[in-house]
């Protein structure tokens, strides 16, 4: 290997660190996430925000808008979905009109 592929080898190494890994992926530290999917079954299409937010917690209000008169919101917990899927405990719960339409979990663990 040349000196001058060496440097750049070496220059990339803080790059990839900041950035978590070659892929982007940085976890958001939730490994203590308590959500299990016991308590997932417990949430049930139609409930409201504030029947699911007693069985898994404060949610966080990720995304919104309205489409044919239906306005729909969606809440994650445990972490961000678009950076914490694949690798960390994340659920993401879409509300139709005010409603658990979809539950979606990611990486959580069966007890």
């Amino acid at each position: 290997m040349t000196l001058r592929r060496m440097l750049f080898c070496a220059a990339l190494i803080p790059a990839l660190t900041a950035c978590g890994g070659p892929g982007g992926e940085q976890s958001s530290g939730t490994s203590d996430c308590t959500i299990t999917l016991a308590s997932l079954e417990q949430v049930k299409t139609g409930m409201d925000l504030a029947q699911v937010e007693a069985i898994l917690g404060k949610g966080t209000k990720d995304s919104s808008y309205t489409a044919a008169g239906e306005v729909s919101d969606g809440y994650t917990w445990c972490g961000d979905v678009a950076r914490d899927y694949l690798n960390a405990p994340v659920v993401e719960v879409t509300f139709v009109n005010g409603k658990v339409d979809i539950v979606q979990p990611y990486n959580i663990p069966a007890n």
